[in-house]
């Protein structure tokens, strides 16, 4: 049966040639270890999007073909994406049920050939059942329960877009599900001149712990939140050049350690699910605070709401055209200028601006 290149569906089946191996970039030494083979075509699969998964199963049959079956699975695509990933191999939808599957890949029972020697076998056990044809609330749920985020959600297929809400209200249940009403949070307040080395920290963040771990935004007034939970609710947030732009109530609320406050959006507000709280500012927190709360309110607005809430305050600056930092905790903090003249004698307490160590991560 001859299957359309356009057929659409996410249970595949394909058979794996000599030609197929070496249009994957492998050598006769290579596609000739089994084991090795089966690995390469499992990752070539299980890396080309999220939550694939693949078996391999490596034969020889009576004539000498050295070939390998794959059994592929993931979010629903077309027939000719699946052959493209695969280097052009020979794929078909899987029609029949898990069982009949694998005994058709072992050679078991009323599938068993007569001099057909199976090699290898990697990944059997994720074959599925062929659920047939499912609706796009289906393929949804079950992205969702492989970990995806909104936007993993969207960049899978353009027609999930039409979802959007019915997604990111899904998605936000299940994260407070999974988060303690009370969270463990670390806030940092980093404060340097401009070009100190603040904003580099962001990139340093990325680099341990991935972009999609850390939220970035410089709107603090008209919906720098409104792709946090499309983003997935990263456990980092990284409020950069803050500069009181913002209500004082708004901002102990986001340095809070309670998950179920909400912090304003355009559209709909975004609960405070982060458990890491990075603040950039050419200003330290004590003058921030001034400009934020008006003198006749700061007996009741007082700044101890601020520092209480911060873990860490952190100086950038530069030295020998490299970038340093040095940092105290909050509870210690007296004013910029005796951070500056700390961070300025204490020469052995330099600390580098890539000491992450501190940082809460509790994804």
């Amino acid at each position: 049966m001859a299957f359309s290149l356009n057929t659409r569906g996410r249970c595949w089946f394909g058979t794996i040639h000599v030609t197929n191996m070496e249009n994957a970039g492998l050598k006769k030494e290579e596609y000739e270890n089994p084991e090795y083979l089966a690995d390469k075509f499992i990752e070539l699969w299980e890396t080309s999007g999220k939550g694939r998964k693949a078996g391999v199963v490596v034969c020889v049959s009576l004539d000498g073909c050295y070939h390998a079956h794959i059994a592929c699975y993931g979010n629903t695509t077309t027939l000719k994406k699946v052959s493209d990933v695969l280097f052009k191999t020979h794929i078909e939808p899987q029609l029949g049920g898990k069982d009949s599957l694998k005994s058709y890949l072992l050679k078991e029972g009323k599938y068993e050939e007569k001099g057909e020697q199976v090699l290898c076998v990697k990944g059997i056990d994720v074959i599925q059942d062929n659920q047939g044809k499912r609706n796009d609330l289906d393929e949804i749920e079950e992205l969702l329960n492989d970990g995806l985020t909104p936007e993993d959600i969207f960049d899978t297929s353009f027609r999930y877009r039409k979802y959007e809400k019915m997604i990111k209200s899904a998605y936000i249940g299940r994260r407070i599900k999974e988060t303690p009403l009370i969270k463990e949070v670390n806030n940092e307040w980093h404060v340097g001149n401009s070009g100190s080395g603040k904003t580099y920290y962001y990139y340093q963040l990325c680099e341990k712990y991935s972009p999609e771990k850390v939220y970035m935004t410089t709107d603090f007034e008209n919906g720098g939140f409104d792709f946090y939970i499309e983003q997935g609710a990263p456990p980092i947030i990284f409020l950069d050049e803050f500069k009181g732009n913002m209500r004082y109530g708004q901002l102990l609320t986001i340095l809070d350690k309670y998950s179920r406050t909400q912090t304003h959006c355009r559209y709909t507000n975004t609960y405070n699910l982060w458990t890491t709280c990075i603040i950039t500012s050419i200003f330290p927190p004590d003058e921030v605070y001034s400009s934020m709360v008006e003198n006749e309110k700061r007996d009741r607005d007082k700044i101890d709401q601020l520092l209480r809430r911060l873990d860490v305050i952190v100086y950038h600056y530069k030295k020998d055209g490299e970038y340093k930092s040095f940092s105290i905790p909050a509870s210690e903090y007296i004013d910029y200028n005796n951070l500056k003249q700390r961070a300025l004698e204490n020469i052995d307490g330099f600390v580098e601006v890539d000491n992450l160590d501190g940082i809460s991560f509790n994804d």
